[in-house]
């Protein structure tokens, strides 16, 4: 670190430069990553079948009013059919097929619209908030029997309420710019700079993308404005607010002529490991069962 220090040192800007490149490169991969391995995100891929190479994408989240699609996409093996088995999750609810009919296919996810052609399904909107289907989606390529895609294995998709964009925006922007904040007070601890605003700028974020527009977008969706402890186990509530604790305790520990780097740099591990954590993973789900949910108003 003494190297680093003394680069710093002879020069400053271009060593501020590299560090906020470098967070804000970090920060894109964890989003990045958070976000596509999230139970919300489509579930797309390619299955080797009898006919030829299959694509399909199967969308796993939907606002209130628009059905859900579960699409082969084009260009589809010559002779290859298919359907969905589903049911809404929770539910006593027999199991129901629908066949897959070619056509094109719309959907839209954080404001951006795609359209594509292909073979697919379109089950019918829920209408309670955080309400879910189950659903396996089978392949006949006319060798054989169906096939699932998946297995056994079920797949899921939540219905939400429509979030204004412009409230989705700020949100992912003020926690993108905790996190990159995060990861600069920690390179700035490393070279034992001047973090100690940063780490302010960091808790300041971070309160604003987490506990004011994250709740803002929660109730916009589900009807609620917190579903972490001690209202539930929704991890998205939760795993900001541990990282926020951690911050705080480096507040703390660095207050008025105090520094202590070692807590800036657990701080920053806490927020790598939570960005790490799938987006969403134990969320808010309604059960049809019981006619309540957890973490939503229904």
């Amino acid at each position: 670190m003494s190297l680093l220090k003394d680069f710093s040192m002879r020069k400053p800007r271009l060593t501020s430069a590299i560090l906020w490149l470098a967070a804000i490169i970090i920060t894109i991969g964890c989003f990045t990553y958070q976000d596509k391995t999230g139970p919300t995100y489509p579930l797309g891929g390619y299955l080797e079948i009898a006919r030829g190479t299959l694509h399909f994408k199967f969308l796993r989240s939907e606002t209130i009013g628009t059905d859900l699609k579960i699409m082969f996409l084009d260009p589809v093996p010559e002779g290859v059919t298919g359907y969905v088995e589903y049911r809404r999750f929770k539910s006593d609810d027999d199991w129901s097929q629908m066949p897959k009919k070619p056509g094109a296919f719309e959907f839209s996810r954080r404001g951006r619209s795609e359209a594509v052609q292909g073979t697919g399904a379109e089950l019918p909107s829920l209408q309670e908030r955080a309400g879910k289907y189950e659903y396996r989606v089978y392949v006949d390529d006319g060798q054989g029997q169906p096939v699932s895609v998946t297995g056994e294995k079920a797949i899921y998709a939540r219905y939400k309420a429509e979030v204004p964009t412009w409230v989705l925006m700020l949100h992912i922007l003020a926690i993108f710019a905790s996190m990159s904040l995060a990861l600069r007070t920690v390179f700035e601890a490393l070279i034992d700079g001047k973090y100690k605003w940063m780490l302010w700028a960091t808790i300041v974020s971070l309160l604003l993308g987490g506990f004011v527009l994250g709740p803002l977008v929660q109730w916009y969706a589900f009807g609620v404005w917190w579903s972490g402890v001690p209202f539930g186990y929704d991890w998205t509530d939760n795993k900001v607010l541990v990282e926020l604790i951690f911050w705080l305790l480096a507040a703390f520990l660095n207050r008025g002529q105090r520094r202590n780097r070692w807590s800036v740099y657990l701080a920053g591990v806490v927020t790598l490991i939570v960005h790490f954590i799938p987006h969403s993973l134990f969320g808010s789900e309604y059960n049809y069962t019981t006619g309540e949910g957890q973490g939503t108003a229904g």
